[in-house]
């Protein structure tokens, strides 16, 4: 959905979803002077949560329209896991599922302790979740967000899956990616799918492994007091 502008944004609506405060998107560059305005008068934007690493920041920029219009811009980094699981040229739901897994278990120390602590701060108001995709980083925290919010496994995955046709209709933006690793464009479309199957397995993943969002919170680093805080915040 991209009425308020920007690359996969949307406000997420799914069953549980603290009202109306957890937005998502990809590229926060992306948006405009004026679409950023709207956001933080029209939704109460505050804060943009960015999960992309210092690499990425340098490569793309910072939020500047989100920043301008008086948006806390908290730059807390989902990075170091491994990536080989995604490396063919057009991944399947095993390999996504894998990749999801990586980003929760493999995130360099410190990662999800610092991300859920700033959660636990900022949720309150409406937040953005964002890194340059949108679907990966930002889905593995979304989807945990909503089950700590107590939203069900199959609304979860919905919204997941519901950024797939503004992905496919923005992959130009992301040229220079698929031009990098060598890849064609089609190749890049296939691997902007995200769909409700891949979240579904990650997430039965998640219940088996771990019980739940918290516990798996936990165990990735974050420290019990800020996710049962996060939890109550979201609930």
């Amino acid at each position: 959905m991209t009425a308020a502008g920007g690359v996969n944004f949307r406000v997420v609506t799914a069953g549980g979803a603290p009202g109306g405060r957890l937005l998502r998107s990809g590229d926060s560059t992306a948006f405009t002077a004026a679409q950023a305005e709207n956001l933080a008068a029209e939704l109460g934007l505050r804060t943009v949560v960015d999960l992309r690493s210092p690499a990425e920041i340098d490569r793309y920029g910072p939020p500047l329209a989100l920043v301008g219009a008086g948006v806390r811009w908290l730059s807390v980094p989902l990075d170091g896991y491994p990536r080989e699981s995604v490396s063919a040229r057009r991944p399947g739901v095993g390999d996504r599922v894998e990749y999801l897994r990586a980003i929760l278990t493999s995130s360099a120390p410190g990662r999800w302790a610092a991300l859920v602590a700033g959660l636990a701060e900022v949720a309150a108001e409406p937040f953005l979740l964002t890194c340059h995709f949108g679907k990966d980083r930002t889905g593995v925290a979304v989807m945990l967000a909503l089950a700590l919010a107590g939203a069900s496994e199959e609304d979860i995955a919905a919204d997941y899956a519901a950024g797939a046709a503004d992905l496919a209709a923005n992959v130009d933006r992301f040229q220079d990616k698929w031009i990098r690793r060598g890849h064609s464009r089609e190749d890049y479309l296939s691997r902007m799918r995200t769909s409700p199957e891949t979240a579904i397995e990650w997430l039965s993943w998640v219940r088996r492994t771990y019980g739940g969002a918290e516990a798996a919170l936990v165990a990735a680093g974050a420290a019990p007091a800020d996710a049962a805080r996060l939890r109550e915040v979201l609930s």
